[in-house]
Formats: structure tokens, sequence, C-alpha cells
């Protein structure tokens, strides 16, 4: 099996985080990828059709320039975060083998679980998922959820006109 870890990061998620069948990609050289790379413009050397797991779990929160997750995560507009959904699932949608999976992680802090799925509908479809937190918020009391799910390689392009 071939797993392409699109957002590394810390690998946080890994119980081994060296696991031999995993390429660790990440936009951020200093977290230590295997490859420094921008999802959304892909790269050669994972530009294969050969990845059977696919793991995205992108930027989700816009922490505004100075907040101190900034300095760990980055600044993202919530129209950047968007961008690097929707082009990142295209350049997944390239890597994955026909029939991959995506297991994709979301916090709808500030954008709906549903509207970010909607940007990948083109190249994948949901198949399951599971809420694995609730947490409140401190000003408004409005609660925030992390969820997983499991999307589908779409092995045709449902809808060519909005090929990136």
């Amino acid at each position: 099996m071939k797993i392409l870890d699109m957002s590394a990061g810390n690998r946080a998620i890994w119980f081994n985080k060296r696991h031999p069948d995993c390429l660790y990609v990440d936009i951020r050289a200093e977290v230590n990828p295997d490859l420094v790379c921008d999802m959304r413009e892909g790269h050669p050397a994972i530009h294969n059709n050969t990845y059977n797991l696919i793991i995205f779990d992108p930027p989700h929160v816009n922490f505004g320039a100075n907040a101190n997750m900034t300095k760990t995560y980055g600044h993202h507009t919530s129209a950047e975060i968007r961008d690097i959904i929707r082009g990142s699932a295209y350049q997944a949608w390239i890597c994955g083998k026909p029939g991959s999976l995506m297991a994709f992680k979301w916090n709808d802090h500030d954008q709906s679980f549903k509207s970010v799925l909607a940007l990948m509908d083109d190249w994948w479809e949901p198949l399951f998922g599971t809420t694995t937190s609730t947490r409140t918020r401190h000003k408004g009391k409005t609660n925030t959820t992390t969820q997983w799910v499991m999307l589908k390689r779409r092995d045709a392009i449902l809808n060519r006109g909005q090929e990136k």
C-alpha cells in the first residue's frame, strides 16, 4: 500500500511517525517532510496515480495574522483555506489510484463541513465519517466540531469545465 500524507505537519495523527508506506508532504520545510510541496501546485514526483490512501488535514481556522496559533500553523484567510482545499483535492485526485481513498479531517470553526466537502465534490465522493470532538467557543458559546470523513476517488471527473 502507498500512502500520501499531503499535510503532514508534525504527524500528530500517526502512531508510527515514519511509517515506511507513507510519503509525508508539507509546504513547511521546518517540519521536515519527505517532500516540501504546496499541494495546490502538486509535484512531478507524486503525479503518478499510485497512492491507495491520501490523508488531508488542511488549515481550517483563520487565526488572524498575529495570533499565537499563526506562529505554528501560519496565517491563512478563509478564502485561502478554500483555495488550499480545492487545489489540493484536485492534485490528490491526480496522485491517487483509481478507487483510492482519502481520509479528510475538518474543524468547522470558520467554514461548514458541508461547504468544504462541496469544494472537493468534483473529484472525491464522501463515503462515511464521524465527529471526534465538539468544543464551545469562548465568546459566542457556539459549538465547533472536528470531523473525520473517508472519501473515495471519483474515477472520472464529473464537471470537466471546472478542472483547475
